[in-house]
């Protein structure tokens, strides 16, 4: 569109932006808002992972100088203050190990199955299952130890996890799915120890425990 004067330029952008402006204002103040928002969280982003990978260092220092308490108490903080973190979850891990180490097996039930509840990553969550589920064991809850271990792990986990089904199998007095999980390990491969498995095998091959 042209125009003839300079008037009418003026008088058309003065219609327009009565026209108009409100929602340029309103797109540009969003956009700003927009902005700012993203920085802001960008940078509270930053920080929570500072602050948490400072908590989790203070964890491995208890866990170092053998300050059991300090150890769970830093990986409660760590918890609740940046859960979604993976530095939380191996802080509870690094926790529930001290717990067994000082003989409190519901203090490393808790913190395991913090790490179950919350994790995110798969291969942590199969590595807490398979912990969770030997301390439930240890206390003397062999079904929901059962249920607890990973139904079907990757292929990296699944020996790891046939071996725990079959040691928990045992504890329950059952021979034949013991060997049948050992068994399964075994085919799978990956175990911390294949001469362990293989001899606990061999046991329950002896005549006292044929079925």
């Amino acid at each position: 569109m042209s125009y003839e004067t300079e008037e009418q330029q003026v008088e058309a952008l003065k219609e327009w932006w009565d026209q108009n402006g409100r929602a340029v204002l309103l797109g540009v103040g969003l956009g700003v808002l927009i902005i700012a928002g993203y920085n802001y969280w960008q940078h509270r982003k930053a920080t929570a992972s500072i602050e948490a990978s400072d908590l989790y260092s203070q964890s491995i220092d208890a866990l170092r100088a053998g300050d059991t308490e300090l150890a769970q108490s830093v990986a409660k903080e760590l918890s609740d203050e940046h859960g979604g973190l993976l530095y939380a979850t191996y802080a509870r891990l690094g926790a529930a190990r001290a717990a067994i180490e000082a003989g409190d097996i519901e203090a490393a039930s808790a913190h395991l199955q913090w790490a179950v509840d919350n994790s995110d990553n798969p291969d942590v969550t199969t590595i807490a299952r398979i912990r969770l589920a030997r301390v439930q064991a240890e206390l003397g809850d062999v079904d929901t130890a059962l249920n607890t271990l990973p139904g079907s792990p990757n292929d990296a986990f699944k020996g790891m996890v046939e071996e725990v089904r079959g040691d928990l199998h045992v504890k329950a007095g059952d021979n034949a799915a013991a060997r049948t999980a050992y068994e399964a390990a075994q085919a799978a491969g990956g175990v911390a120890n294949p001469s362990a498995l293989q001899i606990k095998l061999n046991d329950l091959a002896g005549p006292a425990n044929a079925s």
